[in-house]
């Protein structure tokens, strides 16, 4: 008995983790890696390193095998499917899902990100696939996203949600820090003239986009009913969370934070989930690689 609690101190988080996977996920932790992707509007503006709407490029890097997301999942032998819920351009592609809801959102600071329809269609569209493939067969599900300058309208949602000023929440995303003070002018402009519900996700949805955003929400928010542990990626996943939790308070339960990012407002919306992360690398990148960093940590954690 002291022996159990002194290697739960000791080994700190990593026991937190154990204790989660044995109680919630089967020993041999079969896994997957969901992909939702789109295009965002706001990426007009130029916040990014990548040409604006163009999210079906870095689609056709894991494609190829040529992301390091697709590099580790071939080593870990964990398989992944791409949702394309709003990009741009098509991918023709057999292992591509399209469940394309509209052709990208649209730039919020010249009318709202989506209609209120597109926002619902992409929740729904999230929610419903955990039968279309069958998701309860796997004990743990990695989740990520596709969509250049959603770190922006993922801090816009923050900042919407919570009420703090979006200094306090926006960080560089796939840019340097010299594009920090314009992200958060986009955002200041966008929530003066969008004024969103901070109550209401469908509306802040509406109101910023984005279409992966919304996609995740409703996947995540059946986390619970399912019974099956969703391992989180990065910044703009906790957000997807956090709105999922507004709806689904018990959803966090079933929820594992593998990194914190260089986001600012990473950590804050962590915070209000409840939930700690696990190692932090400083990873600013997305796409699903620090949940499958996770998903390789939790099967040594398996082994403690």
């Amino acid at each position: 008995m002291l022996e159990n609690i002194s290697r739960r101190v000791a080994t700190g988080r990593l026991a937190y983790w154990y204790e989660k996977l044995k109680k919630l996920a089967g020993q041999d932790l079969q896994s997957i890696l969901i992909i939702f992707a789109a295009d965002n509007g706001i990426s007009v503006e130029y916040c990014s390193t990548y040409k604006p709407m163009q999210s079906a490029l870095i689609v056709q890097e894991h494609l190829h095998g040529q992301s390091p997301t697709s590099k580790l999942l071939k080593a870990m032998e964990i398989r992944e499917i791409i949702v394309d819920v709003g990009l741009a351009t098509p991918v023709n592609d057999v292992r591509i899902l399209n469940r394309n809801v509209c052709r990208g959102s649209r730039n919020f600071l010249q009318e709202d990100a989506l209609k209120k329809e597109e926002v619902t269609g992409a929740i729904q569209t999230g929610a419903k696939l955990w039968d279309e493939i069958s998701c309860s067969d796997f004990d743990i599900i990695a989740i990520g996203e596709i969509g250049i300058s959603n770190t922006l309208c993922a801090a816009a949602i923050a900042s919407a949600v919570s009420g703090l000023h979006p200094d306090l929440l926006t960080g560089k995303g796939s840019g340097d820090s010299k594009v920090i003070a314009e992200k958060v002018d986009i955002i200041c402009k966008g929530l003066d003239l969008r004024r969103p519900d901070a109550t209401n996700i469908v509306d802040i949805l509406t109101r910023f986009g984005g279409l992966e955003i919304a996609a995740l929400t409703g996947f995540i928010s059946q986390a619970r009913k399912k019974k099956t542990l969703l391992m989180l990626d990065g910044y703009v996943t906790s957000v997807a969370a956090l709105l999922a939790s507004i709806t689904e308070p018990e959803v966090v339960e079933y929820l594992l934070a593998p990194s914190l990012s260089v986001e600012t407002g990473h950590q804050f919306i962590l915070d209000k989930l409840g939930l700690d992360f696990l190692f932090n690398m400083d990873i600013n990148y997305g796409e699903g690689l620090a949940a499958v960093l996770g998903l390789y940590l939790a099967r040594l954690i398996t082994k403690l």
